[in-house]
């Protein structure tokens, strides 16, 4: 799994300007402790969709409503749920520098959200390539509340994949997924090879500072 600095940079919120030196090498020793001890996982599954105009879809009878996610599965033949995580011991290392170093605990929350985003494109990069002998492609993940499609999307998301039993990712009453380094996504796909579209460009918020230019 391998991290990419720049965005470790911009997760941790230096917009553009340099890092100074012991920034940069508190970052590469936390690295080294977060690969050394989290344990990432993943799950996915395969389904048909029905769109119902253009305000939702249907996975095995569940609605999920959302004109952006309709949109943003234009010419997907089926549908990919899937889900990721660093584990209990990502979270053990957060409260640990929570309570103890404020400035390291702002660049492991930088690095372990990298770490989630690598690991997850890992995973997908290689099941596309699979995909791609069939003559199918990817289309960018697209999480529950993200653009108009709500947070509370989660708690069908989890029952349809089976995710609290398979990944040991639990959510909370507000729809908070703990371990926090989690992430699931909606992945369309399709037989459009050029579909390879930032999913950034299918949400309204311009001024996000996570938006990928």
């Amino acid at each position: 799994m391998e991290l990419n600095l720049n965005e470790i940079l911009r997760y941790a919120g230096f917009k553009g300007h340099a890092a100074d030196e012991i920034t940069l090498n508190n970052i590469a020793e936390l690295e080294k402790e977060i690969k050394a001890s989290v344990n990432p996982k993943c799950i996915y599954r395969e389904f048909e969709f029905q769109k119902v105009g253009d305000s939702a879809i249907l996975i095995d009878g569940i609605e999920f409503r959302s004109k952006k996610l309709v949109a943003h599965l234009k010419n997907s033949k089926s549908i990919l749920l899937f889900a990721a995580t660093l584990g209990v011991e990502s979270d053990i290392i957060l409260r640990k520098y929570s309570a103890s170093d404020s400035a390291k605990y702002v660049l492991c929350q930088a690095i372990m959200a990298e770490a989630v985003e690598a690991y997850s494109n890992e995973i997908l990069d290689a099941l596309a390539l699979k995909y791609e002998k069939d003559g199918l492609y990817f289309r960018p993940r697209f999480s529950a509340g993200y653009a108009d499609l709500d947070l509370t999307a989660q708690k069908d998301f989890f029952n349809l994949l089976e995710i609290t039993k398979r990944a040991g990712i639990s959510l909370t009453d507000d729809c908070i997924m703990i371990p926090s380094k989690s992430v699931t996504a909606f992945i369309g796909i399709t037989p459009d090879k050029e579909c390879q579209k930032s999913a950034c460009q299918f949400c309204d918020k311009t001024d996000c500072d996570f938006r990928r230019r």
